[in-house]
């Protein structure tokens, strides 16, 4: 049987006036929206607003009605798979606008936790120097012929000192270290979360293109 205009509109001539028109707009926004269509794209288009202007209006789809063979309402005209969309531009857009944010929060908590690192770093730094000039001033008050028992003891006191700010800095790495793989994890299942979302809007999106079709 030849192309009808119910198969322009992917629909059948049991369709009601309100699921033509959904059809219609389904099939016609996405091309509209696009701006500046040519060549088969825009012959598409002429085509979707040709039929819906005679399928939507009453009397001309009643006259266009009686001019299709009995087997036409018979059953739905089949849709084939090259007229159906595959994706929804809107779909589509969004999927690229999570995309390149997710990239953009992970550059820029990578950038974050460099930064952080160099400055601990340098702080670490800061306290071996320090260290090291207390250090060479107790040998230096100690003389070579050695310490009497109050530069002992007072050695003993930084030396015990120099332990605790080496045992401070050893737990500030280990929590700052604990604190990235922790924000590693909350970036990752962020992004996992995100892309669950956009798959379950591409799928309802999906179901809801289906099941207009199947009306």
């Amino acid at each position: 049987m030849p192309r009808t205009l119910y198969d322009v509109l992917q629909s059948h001539p049991g369709a009601s006036e309100a699921e033509l028109c959904a059809a219609w707009q389904r099939l016609a926004d996405p091309l509209e929206r696009e701006g500046g269509i040519a060549g088969s794209a825009a012959t598409h288009l002429n085509e979707i607003n040709a039929a819906w202007a005679v399928l939507g209006n009453p009397a001309s789809r009643a006259a266009y009605d009686s001019s299709l063979p009995a087997e036409a309402f018979a059953a739905p005209s089949p849709i084939t798979g090259a007229s159906r969309p595959l994706l929804d531009w809107r779909i589509g857009r969004l999927l690229i606008l999570i995309t390149c944010l997710s990239m953009i929060a992970l550059v820029w908590s990578s950038c974050r936790t460099q930064a952080f690192m160099s400055a601990s770093e340098g702080q670490s730094r800061a306290i071996k120097a320090q260290q090291r000039a207390m250090e060479a001033e107790m040998r230096a008050q100690m003389g070579p012929a050695g310490a009497s028992g109050a530069n002992r003891a007072e050695a003993d006191a930084r030396a015990e000192m120099q332990r605790r700010d080496e045992a401070q800095a050893l737990e500030f790495e280990e929590a700052r270290r604990q604190s990235d793989l922790n924000m590693a994890a909350r970036e990752a299942a962020r992004e996992r979360r995100e892309q669950e979302e956009a798959e379950q809007r591409r799928q309802w999106r999906e179901e809801s293109g289906t099941s207009v079709d199947e009306d």
